[in-house]
């Protein structure tokens, strides 16, 4: 058995300006409000969106995040449906074979990442 410390790795992230702009183009669609589309509205527009409770046109963003973590964690994660997930399958890997070394890789319980923001 190997103990390791859970840590997240952000995988994909397009650029900040881009993806705010990207969201103000699907989501004024729902309001078909495209023609106030300007240089310096998609920051305020996202922010009205993001208060507003319309979190569907938030899903249009594309970013990647990789959690590992406590099998219990992710179910807390995955239970609320903002985002796409996958997770390692208890039930198809066999953690027998030699793919993964004859054992299984748990996470440290008593793990608590040091903040410096305290």
């Amino acid at each position: 058995m190997r103990i390791i410390k859970p840590y997240i790795e952000i995988m994909h992230c397009p650029d900040g300006e881009w993806l705010l702009q990207f969201i103000e183009r699907c989501g004024r669609v729902c309001y078909k409000s495209e023609d106030k589309i300007g240089p310096d509205t998609a920051r305020k527009f996202v922010e009205m969106i993001a208060k507003s409770g319309h979190e569907s046109v938030i899903e249009h963003s594309q970013i990647t995040v990789r959690f590992v973590c406590d099998r219990g964690v992710t179910h807390e994660i995955v239970r609320h449906r903002l985002a796409s997930y996958s997770q390692e399958s208890t039930r198809y890997c066999t953690y027998a074979s030699d793919k993964f070394g004859n054992g299984i890789t748990v996470i440290d319980p008593c793990f608590w990442p040091e903040r410096s923001d305290y």
